[in-house]
């Protein structure tokens, strides 16, 4: 009666589906949304080349962060879906995302062996308006995934800074300088830790994770990974 009422939708375009079990539709199954090798060392983007170490952007900036990785290419649909998500309350289609992280991604993130894994977090206002952090749900699944404590607040920001989408590169990176905080008091209660695992919807030039990455490092952290479901391409 439930899928009657409510029938099962495409996580990535929203579109009803068809056929039973699908988890995509036939049109959304034929694209190709993955990142595949050969990946950047240090951001984990997709390139061209499997001779290019780094691409472009890390080549021109330097990453603070240990490593970074991600799920997929941030084009649609997986930008359509993303923002359903993040700003139509479709929370439900980050299970799609979690269950090809368990079965791609898995493994990998396992082995950085973290000792806690943390969303990037939301100004206090915007948490408010929106009701949740998306990247919460994402981070409370692939700590679970892995077995490793979830704590979301380890960084805080302190600022609530503009849309990031109508910045060039520089000025996010400027903007996200000093929007982060690392939390003393929870750093102490969770045992100091030295690895830790941030979780993110989506990476493009990289400035939100240089500010949390910052802001970990104050506290003593020292080795910072940074896993994205989405990550751009291009970016300089």
């Amino acid at each position: 009666m439930l899928s009657f009422l409510f029938p099962p939708v495409c996580p990535l375009c929203g579109k009803t589906l068809l056929k039973k079990h699908a988890k995509l539709c036939s049109k959304c199954e034929k694209k190709n949304i993955f990142i595949q090798e050969p990946v950047c060392y240090s951001c984990g983007k997709q390139i061209e080349s499997y001779e290019a170490e780094y691409c472009n952007d890390c080549i021109k900036h330097p990453k603070s962060f240990t490593k970074g990785m991600g799920l997929c290419i941030y084009r649609e649909p997986v930008i359509q879906s993303l923002a359903a998500i993040k700003y139509k309350n479709k929370r439900v289609f980050a299970e799609y995302y979690l269950s090809e992280i368990q079965k791609r991604k898995r493994i990998q993130l396992k082995k950085i062996q973290p000792d806690l894994v943390i969303p990037v977090p939301l100004h206090a206002s915007k948490r408010r308006k929106r009701g949740f952090n998306q990247a919460e749900i994402f981070a409370e699944g692939i700590a679970d995934m892995i077995g490793c404590p979830m704590e979301k607040k380890l960084v805080l920001r302190k600022r609530d800074t503009k849309p990031l989408k109508k910045m060039d590169p520089l000025q996010r990176k400027r903007t996200l300088a000093k929007a982060f905080q690392g939390n003393q008091e929870i750093y102490e209660k969770t045992g100091r830790p030295k690895t830790v695992l941030v979780i993110d919807d989506i990476y493009t030039t990289g400035a939100t994770s240089e500010g949390v990455t910052r802001a970990l490092k104050k506290l003593g952290v020292s080795k910072v990974y940074i896993f994205c479901i989405a990550i751009g391409q291009g970016y300089s």
